[in-house]
């Protein structure tokens, strides 16, 4: 089973990523490798063309380059991807879960829309936003919804491949599927602060425990509320994983914090140069 990412040098937790996919019998196809970054919507572009290289009806994982971790085998993946009966399935997560008045900016702002976003849909679920960080679908499918999100970008000039997605599920709800209990994919969300936010299970707020015996080989995340077994963790927002990891006996990269402060300068000041003509428009 193939997981493509984009991904243009070895940073953050692709090490790991790279390890943690081969152990479960997938294969990692790098995209962009040694090019130059061309922007977040840069990586649909990627992903397009690969796609038309592969089987119609093949399944393909999508996943973010430098904050996924494999922690599921390839047969299981596909076996709970079958049983979804979706063509296309992305992973759900939750914008800044604790602090609810910057989650509705968040959201007006990543649906690129004041009035009707992303967090309308299906409100009632914790992780009922479509993350294009994680997602699972048949490859004519998937090159279906991303020539849509092409379109998208050529007409409006986004340049960041999550609004793109989150302006399509807006106006077609219908076709977007979203891992809501968190049966195969998991975004994590921070419960520790610093320059990279950090989580552990040894918090109360964490979403997640450690479930298994006591063999290094059957310890796994389980989400505490739908006591879901994921697949791949997905840490967003420049997360460290770390701490984590290390309760599933997985050895994760120290994170370079020069490269936590580089993200940091580089998202927020995307954000406020997109949220000022945004909320004054």
């Amino acid at each position: 089973m193939k997981i493509f990412t984009v991904a243009t040098q070895e940073e953050g937790y692709y090490s790991t990523l790279k390890q943690t996919a081969l152990k479960n019998g997938f294969t990692l196809k790098p995209l962009g490798w040694n090019k130059p970054w061309k922007g977040l919507a840069w990586k649909i572009d990627l992903y397009l063309e690969e796609l038309k290289k592969c089987k119609k009806r093949e399944p393909i994982i999508c996943v973010d380059g430098y904050d996924v971790v494999v922690i599921g085998d390839s047969k299981e993946v596909y076996s709970k991807f079958l049983e979804t009966g979706c063509p296309v399935l992305f992973s759900g997560q939750r914008y800044f879960p604790n602090q609810k008045w910057i989650q509705r900016i968040s959201d007006q702002l990543m649906s690129n829309n004041k009035t009707y976003n992303i967090g309308d849909i299906n409100e009632h679920l914790d992780y009922s936003r479509p993350c294009m960080g994680l997602l699972i679908g048949y490859a004519e499918n998937l090159t279906t919804l991303f020539e849509r999100l092409q379109e998208i970008e050529r007409e409006e000039k986004i340049g960041n491949d999550q609004i793109l997605l989150n302006i399509f599920y807006l106006n077609h709800p219908d076709q977007i599927k979203v891992d809501t209990e968190c049966q195969i994919f998991q975004n994590l969300w921070r419960t520790r602060g610093g320059v990279y936010g950090k989580i552990t299970t040894k918090d109360k707020k964490c979403e997640v425990e450690v479930y298994g015996g006591v063999n290094k080989s059957s310890k796994r995340v389980r989400n505490k509320k739908y006591k879901t077994i994921p697949c791949f963790l997905h840490g967003p927002f420049n997360l460290d994983m770390g701490m984590l990891l290390s309760e599933i006996d997985i050895t994760a990269p120290k994170l370079d914090i020069m490269k936590g402060i580089h993200y940091w300068k580089y998202s927020v000041n995307y954000y406020i140069k997109r949220a000022i003509p945004f909320f004054i428009r």
